[in-house]
């Protein structure tokens, strides 16, 4: 397998087999990503995504589920990216905030697993134009509240509003969450697609987002619609799908040669596979080459994973572009 190759898709994907389309209940998910963790392809996964109440059946030491991380031998260690519990306010998210992480550091305690990725919807209230200081603040007291309750250097990215005014929105979070939270503990989270057309953001929105969480040294994952590689037009939910090796390809790159916006942008449109191509010590789209080590560099600093309800799909077309 070309290094390359492998440095770009290692680790790339978190495992939502719970969330559309799959909608798997939690035994049959989580046994899914067991399995995963313990094929040849386990290289290509990284974490179990579910929500705090489906974590709390987890750690419930009564239910079958607890049993099957229990009885899991594989030497691969199981590692969770948990949805917490939110707000829709900053005040309801702190308090839940604190809760969510005592009962993860309880949990960790008495197993031998790695939970050191959250994600969670930022209250719109932060991003209101008459209140400049209200992230700032809020900023402040999470990362107060996780440096003095985590255990294991955790990262919680955040997904800010996207709408109309998303130019704003990226730029606030990214410039402030860059000035408040320590390196390495902030992310940003973008939803890029889901089971209706008007849940995928335009290209000019995914660019945006890359390029100002990379100008500000933002981590970045995407989750929802990224199944296949490379963005098409797709019948079932009657609108073009993101690739994500348009997505993590245009990351990768603008991080290795600090590309513009409109770069970005032509890289995230491109709809021809044979335009990503992989040797075995580099990646390129078109001429705009990185390589290996720069790839890793760029998948460890800055594009995090995606979340995907399936493993099978995005291996199956890999494979049809021959790159498994």
């Amino acid at each position: 397998m070309m290094k390359a190759f492998k440095s770009f898709m290692n680790g790339i994907i978190d495992y939502a087999g719970m969330f559309p389309p799959a909608n798997l209940e939690l035994k049959p998910a989580f046994q899914n990503y067991l399995n995963y963790i313990s094929s040849d392809d386990e290289w290509m996964m990284d974490k179990f995504v579910c929500s705090m109440k489906s974590f709390g059946t987890i750690a419930d030491t009564n239910t079958d589920v607890y049993k099957l991380l229990k009885n899991y031998t594989s030497e691969r260690r199981v590692s969770f990216s948990l949805l917490l519990t939110g707000g829709k306010t900053a005040k309801e998210f702190l308090k839940s905030f604190e809760t969510d992480l005592k009962q993860v550091n309880d949990f960790i305690g008495n197993n031998d697993v790695e939970i050191n990725s959250f994600e969670v919807k930022i209250p719109n209230e932060l991003f209101d134009k008459f209140n400049t200081n209200a992230l700032k603040i809020f900023f402040k007291d999470y990362r107060d509240m996780l440096n003095s309750f985590d255990k294991q250097e955790s990262s919680v990215f955040f997904e800010p509003p996207v709408n109309d005014n998303y130019k704003f929105v990226f730029e606030k979070f990214a410039h402030t969450a860059a000035e408040i939270i320590d390196e390495n503990r902030k992310g940003f989270k973008l939803r890029t697609g889901g089971i209706t057309p008007e849940l995928f953001p335009s290209t000019e929105q995914v660019s945006f987002a890359l390029k100002t969480c990379r100008d500000n040294k933002v981590r970045f994952k995407a989750t929802a619609g990224l199944h296949h590689p490379v963005r098409h037009y797709n019948d079932s939910v009657s609108t073009k799908m993101h690739g994500f090796l348009n997505i993590f390809g245009a990351g990768v790159l603008a991080y290795s040669n600090l590309l513009s916006l409109k770069e970005i942008n032509e890289i995230i449109q491109d709809e021809h596979s044979v335009s990503f191509v992989f040797t075995e010590d580099k990646f390129k789209w078109n001429d705009i080459p990185a390589d290996a080590d720069s790839i890793t560099n760029a998948r460890k600093e800055f594009v995090n994973s995606f979340g995907s309800c399936s493993f099978d799909e995005p291996k199956d077309d890999l494979k049809n572009l021959n790159l498994l």
